[in-house]
């Protein structure tokens, strides 16, 4: 505490002082008045002149007003200043809208070139809705101004000391802080004139914080002696954010004789939960926190968690680390050089954050050189493995191999495929935001991805994704997400097109070759309301189009979607490889509350046209598709037996539906029983009637649709000759049916 002057002996000082002038001015203006009555005997002879009757009335102003200077000077040196605790203390509560007590002495010293007030037991009552009690106490305030710089208008304190003080700090959930003592909140920075020497002992803060999910207890200190061998300043405190623990500790130097030309240089280490920031920086102007640089590292688990440090609404990530310059302007906050780490991959760039509006605005350009798959979950809201409902996994297939439908085989899918990470929709309402991002490289055993791009922004809850793009081994992906999140259930409308996408791309190679070749066309144009992607797709309205214009298959998965035995059964045991043409395929889907309903599964190959039907159940994520082939020539050893897709989304199981070829072999078994053995195979014969269909036709309408059909496709689909209706047979198929000396 720094040492209080002796009352007794500045009265006695100010006294003497004040006799010594006051008896030097009586002893001039006696010696003047000497004179000038020497001179005006000297001018008339001797004889004096009388006064005018002015003379008595301006002698008599001149000693009333010395008598009244005298008497304020009596009154401030004798005046008891704890008389005007109540006025000021009345004041205060009228400015601040806070009750002001001053429940100690008040003592101000005014003579002297630096005037001092010493202040005991200050206390600011709370607002009611903040619990009430006080929000502020302060066991004892000194504050020293410099005189001659304040009548210039500049505040400069040689001292403030600050004593066993304690001040509470809460914020609601809709962002009122009991400091907030006017309606328009401020998002300034905090400036003090400029102090010398800054005392602070057993200061303590607690800090309420609801939006933030914060509660902190901490103490402050700035402990410094002449010798230089304070500790400086320091703040330092625990408790918990959101839930998790929390410690900050900030460091300082010391705040004695501080030079308002030097920046002051600090420290800052605080760990929340999983989330660690550290910073060694300096204040640019000392106790201006509008100007500051700093180095900062941070880390964590995932960096949607910085919003309870920063306020910043982030995606979530894999785990992080990262560095970066930040420099503090005002309002505006710079954040350059960033380079790290999110998951495996790299990310860089810069940040802009702009606190001077209602909300903050964040602009930013991040671009990664090499990113793996797995971490690019927050471009579509994934956050953790959301276990699936009992009918998916009841629906989930145990391999992706050929079996029969109805088959129960242990279950494989025990999570969602879409991630049902909420979308937090009151934090996306708190702040706006324009950032561009781009992955040069992508790395994905999964699907074929090679880079991606976005430009991500974010207006009054309003987030669009336009552009969203990506691209492919061979193709591309490109269109624009909206999510509407002003709303009280957010609400996505989305329109994403593929253009070129190459089957072979798509498929594992046998043997060295693709199974299917050729250009995939696609688009979706869907609306749906819910906050997490899954949801959303629970209730997805629209439709989903996919498009082959041209291209090749392995003729022996042709032949099977009539569940062709001979010609594509035996072509699978043997390896053979031959090729058929694709003449055109769609399959188009109407989405309606979730159930995707297939209005058009179409595959038209040189040897069999295949129809579909069925439905994807986004709710439950599950599959219910099946295809019937019909021959385009003659067969033997052909089953009527669709095929299908079921199960669910993430692991769906190609099968048989056997029940309808039940008659067909009923009656091969009662022909071979009463005939003959090779005439059960009448049973099995396709006398192959199907025709080309009419690709052209189905292409145009698919681009109607929407799809991204080429003119030149339609135009070649048209011009399409039909193949020839003989039948068309592998080498052993052939052998086969010489045995069974059918004419071919």
């Amino acid at each position: 505490m720094v040492e209080r002057h002796d009352t007794k002996t500045g009265f006695e000082a100010a006294w003497d002082r004040l006799a010594e002038r006051w008896s030097a001015f009586r002893e001039r203006q006696r010696e003047r008045a000497r004179a000038e009555q020497a001179a005006l005997e000297a001018r008339h002879g001797g004889e004096v002149q009388h006064h005018s009757p002015l003379h008595p009335a301006l002698a008599a102003l001149k000693w009333g007003g010395g008598a009244l200077v005298l008497l304020i000077i009596l009154v401030l040196i004798f005046f008891d200043w704890n008389m005007l605790r109540g006025p000021l203390s009345r004041y205060a509560s009228y400015r601040l809208h806070r009750q002001v007590r001053i429940e100690g002495n008040l003592h101000v010293h005014l003579w002297s070139w630096t005037p001092r007030v010493d202040v005991g037991g200050i206390r600011i009552a709370n607002t009611k809705w903040a619990g009430g009690g006080d929000m502020a106490k302060v066991g004892h305030l000194a504050v020293s101004v410099k005189l001659l710089p304040l009548l210039g208008g500049h505040v400069r304190l040689p001292l403030v000391d600050l004593e066993h003080s304690s001040f509470l700090v809460v914020r609601d959930m809709a962002g009122d802080s009991n400091w907030q003592f006017n309606k328009t909140a401020s998002n300034r920075p905090l400036k003090l004139p400029a102090i010398n020497h800054f005392i602070i002992d057993d200061g303590h803060v607690r800090i309420d914080d609801a939006r933030k999910g914060m509660h902190f207890v901490g103490t402050f200190s700035s402990s410094e002696s002449t010798t230089g061998q304070g500790k400086g300043f320091a703040l330092a405190g625990d408790g918990t954010l959101n839930g998790q623990k929390f410690t900050a500790e900030v460091h300082g130097a010391p705040l004695l004789n501080v030079d308002q030309s030097r920046s002051y240089p600090f420290t800052m280490d605080v760990h929340a939960g999983y989330t660690h920031v550290a910073a060694r920086g300096q204040v640019t102007q000392p106790f201006d926190l509008g100007g500051l640089t700093a180095a900062v590292g941070f880390s964590g688990r995932d960096a949607a968690d910085l919003y309870y440090l920063t306020g910043l609404v982030l995606p979530n990530t894999p785990h992080y680390e990262a560095n970066a310059q930040l420099v503090r302007d005002g309002e505006i906050f710079r954040i350059t050089g960033l380079s790290g780490t999110m998951g495996h991959s790299d990310i860089s760039g810069a940040l802009t954050v702009d606190a001077s509006g209602n909300k903050p605005l964040l602009i930013g350009d991040l671009h990664s050189r090499r990113v793996y798959s797995t971490d690019l979950g927050f471009l579509f809201g994934s956050k953790i493995a959301t276990p699936a409902p009992a009918v998916t996994r009841a629906a989930a297939a145990s391999s992706p191999g050929i079996g029969l439908a109805g088959d129960t085989h242990p279950v494989r899918q025990t999570t969602l495929l879409l991630p049902d990470a909420p979308l937090d929709v009151d934090r996306v309402r708190q702040m706006n935001a324009d950032v561009r991002y781009r992955a040069a490289s992508i790395v994905s055993s999964d699907f074929p991805l090679r880079s991606v791009r976005v430009h991500a922004r974010l207006n009054d809850g309003v987030l669009r994704l336009d552009p969203l793009a990506a691209t492919l081994a061979q193709g591309t992906i490109a269109g624009h997400v909206k999510l509407d999140a002003s709303r009280r259930v957010p609400v996505t409308s989305l329109d994403l097109r593929l253009r070129d996408i190459r089957l072979e791309s798509l498929v594992h190679l046998v043997r060295g070759q693709a199974t299917i070749e050729g250009g995939l066309e696609a688009r979706a144009v869907l609306t749906a309301a819910g906050d997490s992607m899954h949801r959303a797709a629970s209730n997805a309205n629209g439709s989903l189009t996919f498009v082959i214009p041209h291209g090749q298959m392995r003729k022996a998965f042709a032949e099977l979607l009539g569940i062709n035995l001979l010609n594509g059964g035996l072509a699978l045991l043997t390896g053979d490889q031959t090729q058929t043409n694709i003449r055109c395929a769609i399959a188009n889907f109407q989405a309606h509350n979730g159930i995707f309903n297939a209005n058009q599964i179409l595959l038209d190959t040189d040897v069999e046209q295949g129809l579909g039907r069925g439905t994807l159940d986004m709710k439950t994520e599950t599959v219910n598709l099946a295809m019937s082939g019909e021959a385009k020539s003659f067969r033997i050893l052909r089953m009527n037996a669709p095929i299908t897709v079921s199960g669910s989304l993430s692991h769906p199981k190609v099968g048989v539906q056997a029940g309808k070829a039940l008659p067909q072999g009923g009656l091969a078994v009662a022909l071979g029983a009463l005939i003959n053995p090779l005439a059960g195979l009448l049973a099995t014969i396709d006398p192959g009637l199907a025709k080309d269909a009419n690709c052209g036709a189905v292409l145009a309408e698919a681009k109607q649709k929407g799809a991204s059909v080429t003119k030149r496709a339609i135009a070649a689909s048209r011009g399409a000759v039909p193949s020839n209706p003989r039948l068309q047979t592998t080498p052993t198929a052939e052998h086969v049916a010489r045995r069974a000396q059918i004419p071919r």
